[in-house]
């Protein structure tokens, strides 16, 4: 199973994220980014099929700046 970072504009959104996705039924927790690039220093790191926590994450209200592998 693929494990995926998803970078949110805020800690807020991460945790809103998180906890949607596991109501959902994924494995899904909060980690501090590398902060190089600046912006936000926390992501949800969550397994599964990226298309379905994309929507779990859309249907929150979860802003989403970028989705990588991790």
């Amino acid at each position: 199973m693929n494990k995926y970072m998803i970078v949110t504009p805020s800690v807020t959104y991460a945790l809103k994220g998180r906890d949607a996705l596991r109501r959902a039924g994924f494995r899904a927790d909060i980690e501090r980014r590398n902060r190089q690039g600046g912006g936000c220093g926390y992501g949800i790191v969550a397994n599964g099929d990226i298309k379905k926590i994309e929507q779990v994450l859309n249907n929150a209200s979860v802003k989403i700046l970028s989705i990588g592998d991790y």
